[in-house]
């Protein structure tokens, strides 16, 4: 009998709402994020003014505005996990949001988008990674024209921990950002080029280079959600391409410009 107890505490121990074995966060996160969406005032409730979830807001509130510095150092640092996790449960639920018949995937309510995703949360790269992907696209489609030539992202005062979380922020940000080099460069070559380096003058520096001059560090490959509609992949596979297209695109733009 008294095993039987202690298996049963054991197991409701391991499905407490807001823990997990590998991540760190406060309980009061998802319910924080649930707030937020269900859109019915408790998100200014007394039990959310903790410093633990001080960042998470200042994150999710500088993504709301039109005009905005999300791509300054402040949020460029790495978070802490509880922002990492907030940050991933606002995204699933914004993925959920456009679910039906017309994606063929059914449109679930919020506390149970969250209550599932946090019995299967992905491991601290995926979750950097989809942290950073929301900055690059919020840049992309707010930056308009871009204006980021007088910014450096220096990777060595970021809190990254190494290479591989260095790798992360670079290839995110050449998903979109580097997009839309690739854009210029190969669409009406050689006529669009112009579009190109105008472009590339205004992005931001990496360690004081161009992004076509940054070395990518060696760093270690994981899994990543990129389409809801299939399974995980490899990062290395699907933003290192990004990347490179980015950068023989627009490399053949300046020699063309030589020539």
């Amino acid at each position: 009998m008294k095993l039987r107890i202690l298996a049963i505490l054991i197991l409701l121990s391991n499905l407490t709402f807001g823990q997990n074995k590998e991540i760190e966060f406060n309980e009061l996160t998802p319910k924080y994020v649930l707030a937020l969406w269900d859109n019915n005032g408790t998100a200014n409730n007394q039990e959310f003014q903790i410093e633990e979830l001080q960042e998470l807001k200042s994150f999710l509130n500088e993504l709301s505005k039109r005009n905005n510095q999300i791509a300054s150092a402040k949020f460029l640092n790495k978070p802490s996990e509880n922002t990492l996790v907030g940050h991933y449960l606002h995204k699933k639920l914004k993925w959920n949001s456009f679910n039906g018949p017309h994606v063929g995937i059914k449109k679930l309510k919020n506390k149970k988008v969250v209550s599932k995703e946090l019995k299967n949360l992905p491991n601290r790269k995926e979750l950097l990674a989809h942290y950073y992907l929301s900055i690059s696209s919020d840049i992309l489609n707010k930056q308009k024209p871009m204006d980021l030539g007088t910014v450096n992202i220096d990777f060595d005062i970021l809190n990254l921990s190494n290479d591989t979380e260095k790798a992360i922020l670079f290839l995110c940000l050449m998903r979109h950002i580097g997009g839309q080099v690739s854009s210029y460069s190969i669409t009406r070559f050689p006529d669009n080029c112009f579009r190109a380096k105008k472009y590339v003058e205004n992005m931001p520096k990496f360690n004081g280079k161009e992004f076509y001059e940054y070395e990518l560090p060696e760093f270690d490959d994981f899994k990543i959600e990129v389409d809801k509609r299939y399974p995980k992949m490899s990062f290395k596979e699907r933003y290192l391409p990004e990347f490179e297209k980015a950068k023989i695109g627009y490399e053949k733009c300046l020699m063309n410009e030589k020539n």
